[in-house]
């Protein structure tokens, strides 16, 4: 099936993935280009490293342009179910964890000097399309105050209500990688840095979460375009900016399938 191929994928890190950011980082290390706080450290992910991502952004097929319905349902938690809970939360998730969502989203046009561009079916080169990150967080966590430009898509802040007082985050990628478009479907796999204010006495959080998702062309069954997606998304503990991303200390397993509005 759709899913179990997808999951398959996610498992193994598919062949056509792009290498890593650690290990473009590391080889940038070896070559003394990028001073690292990390060597030494098995697994270790610099969080405040400030090494750009080795890719822009995730690029989507063209076709995929213009709003769809979003709908998300998690199928497992592994680990520590309150860090699963509390990244679900940080990253846009709204209400209980176990009910399944639905929100609209949208894919944008990359900016006028965009760079993915993938090969369709018919060999020719297109400039694939992004997900508009802040519309996304906006809708899913029920009208979040979200800062977001395509042109910077690294960086996303948005303010929200949590326990009755208003709360500030920024989520920002400090590592991607990328399975482009093809017949196989495609994929990403990016580590988010997500910064949370703890107030006078804690300051500023960091946490670490990994994003890695797979989609596939689907039908709606009746005919129309569908996509099917499967994500992963797991925590890990943070030390001095440090993560430990060689062992998750929990794992959120979702479904995801995106489809066109209903025509009015």
């Amino acid at each position: 099936s759709v899913l179990t191929a997808a999951a398959s994928s996610l498992g193994r890190r598919p062949a056509s993935l792009a290498e890593s950011s650690v290990e473009v980082e590391a080889a940038r290390t070896a070559l003394g280009q990028v001073p690292s706080r990390v060597a030494g450290i098995g697994g270790g992910a610099d969080l405040l490293s400030g090494v750009q991502p080795a890719f822009v952004d995730v690029p989507y097929p063209p076709s995929l342009n213009g709003t769809w319905v979003c709908q998300r349902s998690v199928i497992s938690v592994e680990g520590d179910r309150a860090q699963a809970e509390g990244a679900w939360r940080l990253l846009g998730g709204d209400g209980d964890i176990r009910q399944p969502e639905a929100y609209s989203l949208r894919f944008v046009d990359q900016p006028s000097r965009g760079v993915l561009s993938i090969t369709g079916v018919d060999g020719k080169k297109y400039f694939g399309v992004v997900l508009d990150r802040g519309f996304e967080l906006n809708s899913r966590s029920g009208g979040a105050a979200v800062s977001w430009d395509r042109r910077t898509p690294d960086i996303l802040t948005y303010s929200r209500s949590v326990g009755g007082r208003e709360s500030t985050i920024e989520l920002n990628v400090v590592q991607r990688s990328v399975e482009l478009p093809s017949e196989q479907g495609w994929g990403s796999n990016e580590l988010l840095r997500i910064t949370t204010d703890g107030g006078a006495i804690f300051g500023k959080i960091n946490y670490a979460v990994r994003i890695q998702r797979r989609f596939r062309r689907a039908n709606d069954g009746t005919g129309g375009r569908a996509v099917e997606g499967l994500e992963l998304v797991r925590t890990y503990r943070v030390l001095d900016g440090i993560a430990g991303v060689e062992y998750p200390t929990s794992t959120i397993k979702s479904t995801i399938r995106l489809l066109r509005p209903a025509a009015n």
